[in-house]
């Protein structure tokens, strides 16, 4: 019974890995709300694009379906947490990650992600006029 017990606990999440986990989702959704100014940089970078008509993409973009993008990022951002939460609740009640600490870190590192973003992006597009 004690082996079944270590097996147990062993596919319980760390700390450490429910935030690396946390992080790594609001970073994801952090670029999803800025992918209307980000996917024309990278169709730059990436040499499928020139930096004009990426810049003109980009505006067009942010001002007709920026709300758009937001939005995703948020619902990705709301539906990660969602199903972190539900994988939670399988784990005993002493390792489950608090709902609360995931929701901040992943919201903080959304916004930290999309403010960096953004100046990177705008900046490149200050550059590129």
């Amino acid at each position: 019974m004690a082996e079944r017990a270590e097996t147990k606990a062993s596919f319980e999440p760390s700390e450490r890995g429910s935030v690396r986990r946390s992080a790594r989702l609001g970073a994801i959704a952090g670029a999803i709300g800025l992918g209307c100014c980000l996917y024309p940089v990278v169709l730059v970078l990436v040499g499928l694009s020139t930096a004009s008509a990426a810049l003109d993409l980009g505006n067009r973009l942010f001002a007709e379906w920026g709300w758009a993008f937001k939005l995703s990022g948020v619902a990705f951002a709301a539906g990660a947490l969602w199903v972190q939460h539900r994988r939670a609740r399988t784990c005993s009640a002493d390792a489950r990650p608090g709902l609360v600490r995931n929701a901040a870190v992943i919201a903080i590192v959304a916004l930290l992600t999309y403010a960096s973003l953004y100046g990177v992006t705008t900046w490149l597009g200050q550059r590129a006029t």
